[in-house]
């Protein structure tokens, strides 16, 4: 039973992860073969934490299905099991989303985004609606198996809770509405790096902009990563100035992601440009500070994997911590980039004091997320990114607009739903209103630490269990 569990828990990740292929091999020009292993390896590591889980469940059935009598109660239909599987899944997640720095894509919360369920990420966050999953699972198993009508209603409580939750308010409006233009350019990844269509992806974007560009138009433009393929610094004066511009009759912002230059190396970063603002030069900068391993930075021992793929740019430095959010009008933008928006407790560090100083700081009213998806073409990499993003909303209470190169580019509510959306790998230009929110959640003030602590309890209870029906056989 375990050994086909494991096939299709790895088979299932194969499929999640299936894009991971087209990125090395289609765009990266790695050999099919090794591609092909590549992609398996990742998606047999990632289902080892849930295979671990189950492993470690059924070890907790077998001790206390060796010291049943007729008076004990198997594993399965006690009480706390629930509970105790719901934990051990939940601490083998966050294990996956800190290790060799974290891979938590696909985690069991993003696939109940559109249940009740998500209400519980204001308070838990993403892994304790992992949890709260897990655990109504294994109640419905026993209602089925046992009629228990206790299964049926920890069920109810929890799914009502959620329904709540979901209504449940932590934070309120601050200022007026931002009008926002979130260009789309569509740029295929094979042509985006190519100096020979430099210009003309230049010059795709601009047009797209330029409709929000009118007075009385957007305040707020923002392009996606690496929107631009040069270091600013190197990247010709009439094109920063074509920028800046778009921003001038409407004294907008403009921001948009680049690769920036340092004395000790590259970032990958996004810059904040105003029609004030003299054409070299930039308001604000946000530099990316969770590089993806392989894609953003190379870990120790796989340069020869690396050098198999003709990726550029794929060797950045990491940005500072404790950035602040970048003010437009009376909204302050909290900035990620790309990868950085699966992990939900580095977002919530904007909402606390920062490390490096005492002077306390404004928390972000809006999130924002740029991203180039095109290394991953036309798949489910796009709506599995929407819905990471749709989670951060809900978390924090905060608007979320994401500016990105293919999909999805959109305005999320900071209930988490979508209000608009671009067509997937179409040009577009989405022009709207994002109500900034002030205020925290419970998950901003805590973050991980309650789930963990009652995950953590928990597997202590089921171990206690295990070793006293040890003592009994």
């Amino acid at each position: 039973m375990m050994r086909w569990s494991a096939l299709l828990i790895v088979a299932g990740y194969t499929y999640g992860l299936h894009w991971i292929f087209i990125s090395l091999h289609d765009y990266g020009h790695m050999p099919a073969w090794l591609a092909a292993l590549a992609t398996l390896l990742l998606a047999i590591y990632v289902s080892l934490f849930l295979i671990a889980a189950l492993a470690c469940c059924q070890w907790l059935v077998r001790r206390s299905h060796n010291a049943t009598t007729s008076s004990a109660t198997p594993w399965l239909c006690q009480w706390s099991t629930p509970l105790v599987a719901a934990a051990i899944v939940t601490l083998f997640e966050m294990l996956r989303g800190w290790l060799f720095t974290g891979f938590p894509w696909l985690a069991i919360g993003y696939l109940v985004i559109d249940t009740p369920l998500s209400g519980w990420a204001k308070i838990l966050g993403v892994y304790g609606v992992s949890f709260l999953a897990v655990a109504c699972l294994t109640w419905v198993v026993q209602a089925l198996w046992r009629r228990s009508w206790k299964a049926w209603l920890s069920v109810t409580a929890i799914v009502a809770a959620g329904f709540v939750l979901q209504v449940a308010e932590f934070t309120q409006p601050q200022g007026k509405p931002l009008r926002v233009a979130l260009i789309q350019g569509a740029i295929p990844q094979s042509m985006k790096f190519d100096p020979s269509r430099e210009r003309d992806s230049i010059l795709q974007q601009l047009q797209l902009a330029r409709i929000a560009a009118e007075p009385g138009g957007a305040k707020l433009f923002v392009f996606p990563e690496t929107a631009l393929i040069r270091p600013w610094q190197d990247t010709p004066i009439e094109v920063r100035e074509a920028f800046h511009g778009l921003g001038r009759s409407n004294a907008a912002a403009v921001m948009l992601g680049v690769p920036m230059r340092d004395a000790d190396g590259f970032r990958n970063s996004l810059i904040a440009l105003h029609g004030e603002t003299p054409a070299p030069e930039f308001r604000a900068r946000y530099d990316k500070q969770h590089l993806v391993p392989f894609g953003e930075f190379i870990p120790f021992g796989f340069r020869w994997f690396v050098d198999q793929m003709q990726m550029p740019l794929g060797d950045f430095r990491r940005g500072a911590p404790d950035q602040a959010p970048i003010p437009v009008d009376d909204q302050f933008i909290g900035v990620n980039i790309c990868y950085e928006d699966l992990f939900g407790e580095e977002i919530i560090q904007a909402f606390r004091p920062p490390k490096s100083s005492s002077v306390p700081r404004p928390h972000p009213t809006i999130l924002l997320n740029v991203s180039n998806l095109a290394w991953f073409g036309d798949t489910i990499a796009l709506s599995q990114h929407l819905g990471i993003a749709r989670m951060r909303s809900i978390e924090t209470g905060r608007p979320s607009i994401r500016s990105t190169n293919t999909g999805a580019t959109a305005i999320i509510s900071h209930q988490g739903r979508v209000l608009d959306l671009l067509p997937f790998n179409q040009p577009g230009l989405l022009y709207g209103q994002v109500q900034g929110m002030s205020g925290t959640t419970p998950y901003s003030l805590f973050g991980n630490l309650p789930i963990g602590l009652i995950s953590l309890a928990l597997l202590g209870l089921g171990l206690a269990q295990a070793l006293r029906a040890g003592r009994k056989s």
